[in-house]
């Protein structure tokens, strides 16, 4: 799930395939259907939504940092405990968010998809002028719907790593120089930690579908 926006949060495989077989010519037909999609750039709703999301993170780490209630400092031995800890964390958000996937922004635009690749699919004539149109347009509004998908996602992560951060009491920019390191307030690393942490599922993500899906088939 990121913005790498984009971001754990992308277009699924009904997307790739319907588009794949839009694009296949066939036989019987004159010409065949071909669709590029242009890669879009995320809708002012979702960035914003994405920025809301942290910024509410960040106001619930300072509300537990003001409260006192946020537990002692983890500090990891050396820099590979703190990388491998970030990496534990990321992974810890990944999981917990990837049941709520399925509402992030997207699912719509993925079926229309799918439904106008079957419609044209059905036909014996070959696609029509409409139906080439239908498709782009279709076609166009997944990548768009992506593109917001993955800033939401990368928002959610983040905010939700924010709090955990601060809740749980590691803080990457403290872990990093030094128990002792009084440069920033713990609530902002808890923020950077944050981000840090968001940003990270995404290719977490897709790394783990990769290990649960296996290697590609060879054709």
């Amino acid at each position: 799930m990121q913005g790498q926006a984009s971001t754990t949060v992308e277009v699924e495989s009904v997307r790739d395939s319907a588009t794949a077989e839009a694009a296949a010519p066939r036989a019987d037909q004159e010409s065949g259907l071909t669709v590029v999609a242009a890669s879009q750039q995320a809708g002012p709703g979702a960035v914003l939504a994405g920025f809301g999301l942290i910024a509410a993170g960040a106001v619930a780490a300072w509300a537990i940092w003001r409260s006192g209630i946020s537990a002692a400092k983890i500090q990891p031995e050396d820099s590979t405990a703190v990388f491998l800890t970030l990496l534990v964390f990321a992974a810890a958000v990944e999981r917990i968010l990837e049941p709520f996937s399925r509402w992030l922004p997207g699912r719509a635009a993925e079926a229309a998809l799918a439904r106008a690749v079957a419609e044209v699919d059905a036909r014996t004539d070959g696609p029509t002028e409409a139906d080439r149109e239908a498709v782009a347009t279709a076609t166009a509004t997944v990548a768009r719907a992506k593109a917001n998908r993955t800033v939401v996602a990368w928002g959610l992560a983040s905010g939700l790593a924010t709090v955990a951060s601060s809740a749980g009491g590691f803080y990457i920019l403290h872990a990093v120089a030094g128990g002792d390191w009084n440069g920033v307030a713990i609530w902002i690393d808890a923020i950077v930690t944050g981000v840090m942490v968001g940003s990270g599922t995404k290719p977490l993500h897709d790394l783990i579908n990769r290990v649960q899906n296996g290697p590609p088939s060879a054709a």
